[in-house]
């Protein structure tokens, strides 16, 4: 297993080095320019020419013409909508999980108060005094508000 992983790391950085070969550049004898990967015959030094891509898009060449710090900043823009984005999108998922929880919480209570079972409240002495027909109808229509309102 061992082995295979370093046969294959070799391999492929064998396969990179062709890729990364320099291109030169130069006049020759009757005033062409010729362009090679291997430096002119009989001079010294040379340099490298460096390539550009075949093919460039529109926003290729607007990369081009932006300096360093607009890119960073454009970077750090995308980086802060990204997380803005995120935020609300848990902003909104809070949200449908608390309304969900309403709703539930609703229909649970207009569920108690139509079953029909004795209910009572507390007064403002504490003392509890139970429901008569017309509270509770008043209740009723009061949580039926309240799944409308939570479970649309």
């Amino acid at each position: 297993m061992r082995y295979s992983l370093i046969l294959t790391t070799l391999l492929s950085l064998a396969m990179t080095l062709p890729a990364q070969a320099q291109v030169y550049k130069w006049k020759d004898a009757q005033g062409r320019t010729v362009i090679s990967d291997t430096p002119q015959p009989g001079s010294g030094k040379q340099v490298p020419v460096v390539q550009t891509p075949a093919t460039t898009t529109p926003d290729a060449e607007e990369d081009k013409n932006k300096s360093w710090a607009e890119k960073d900043m454009e970077l750090k823009k995308r980086q802060q909508e990204k997380k803005e984005n995120a935020a609300k999108a848990e902003k909104e998922k809070a949200e449908a999980a608390q309304k969900q929880e309403n709703c539930e919480r609703a229909k649970k209570q207009k569920a108690m108060i139509d079953s029909g079972e004795r209910l009572a409240t507390r007064n403002a002495k504490g003392e509890r005094e139970f429901m008569d027909d017309a509270q509770r109808q008043q209740e009723s229509q009061r949580a039926s508000q309240a799944v409308q309102e939570w479970c649309k």
